[in-house]
């Protein structure tokens, strides 16, 4: 499905006072709420979406900052509020109780929702996590060169303004081993990010790669202790979060389903979707 699809088949909420993009497709018993990564949007999920919605009731919507969403400049792009907004998000939406599905950025909004789920703060139902190319064990995380320039408060904000659909095709190009994008693939991811501005919030919504490594030691406690159900599904040519990502789970959370996709990089669930939807089938069963 076309971006431009996705995005008429949508609909609004209003969270924080901002126009939040959202998408409810399917009608089965079961809710999953499907989370996307940086620097894209919920489009992400389309055709795995579109494969699963006979199946579940599948919920998706775009951060602030990001896709069809607003994008104020001055607002706080937290991953600890992000979680927050999703929170308020699913509220607005009725979605009480859910498996949730979370890629790369995402991971870290459900790792969160695990660490307030284990300390007793979480209203919301979290029936299932699973976790797909998110660096959930941060030493193992390996972010690309123009991830670690944006960070930089001299180097971020001119590189992010110096974006263009080349460029953008250039930096993914590694992280889809198996396939190159085809031309309207880029188009709809360049449309989706330059939207409204919206990469030139990069450098700000990149403080999630601080505040991974400051809640590392809670977060994975959470990962270790939780009773909540546990799936990874990764892409293990990923080289920003892979194969050692899945290792490292299946060694050290014995209660955990781990699977890997080989050959599939960051975004698998755009690389190769029939594959995603098949384990992801199995996994949330």
């Amino acid at each position: 499905m076309r971006l431009a699809e996705w995005w008429d088949g949508g609909d609004f909420v209003e969270v924080d006072g901002a126009r939040i993009f959202t998408r409810i497709d399917g009608a089965g018993e079961r809710t999953v709420v499907f989370l996307h990564g940086f620097p894209t949007s919920s489009h992400d999920w389309s055709a795995v979406v579109e494969q699963l919605r006979g199946r579940y009731r599948c919920v998706s919507f775009d951060y602030l900052g990001y896709g069809a969403s607003a994008k104020p400049p001055d607002a706080d792009y937290s991953a600890l509020i992000q979680t927050d907004r999703a929170l308020a998000i699913l509220s607005a939406l009725g979605v009480a109780q859910a498996q949730v599905v979370a890629h790369d950025l995402g991971g870290i909004l459900l790792q969160e929702l695990l660490h307030r789920h284990e300390e007793g703060r979480l209203a919301f139902t979290l029936q299932q996590a699973i976790f797909m190319n998110s660096s959930v064990f941060p030493a193992l995380y390996r972010p690309t060169p123009a991830q670690q320039a944006l960070v930089d408060p001299v180097q971020g904000p001119p590189l992010a303004r110096a974006l263009t659909r080349e460029s953008l095709a250039a930096s993914l190009a590694p992280l889809f081993p198996s396939r190159r994008l085809s031309d309207a693939e880029v188009d709809d991811l360049w449309t989706s990010v330059q939207h409204e501005g919206g990469q030139l919030l990069w450098p700000k919504h990149l403080v999630y790669m601080a505040e991974r490594a400051r809640l590392a030691a809670p977060w994975e406690a959470a990962l270790a202790q939780t009773r909540v159900p546990l799936g990874f599904l990764y892409g293990l040519a990923d080289p920003i979060s892979g194969g050692a990502i899945v290792e490292r789970a299946a060694a050290v959370l014995p209660h955990a389903t781990t699977a890997g996709l080989p050959g599939l990089g960051h975004f698998p669930q755009v690389e190769r979707p029939d594959d995603v939807a098949d384990g992801l089938a199995k996994l949330l069963g």
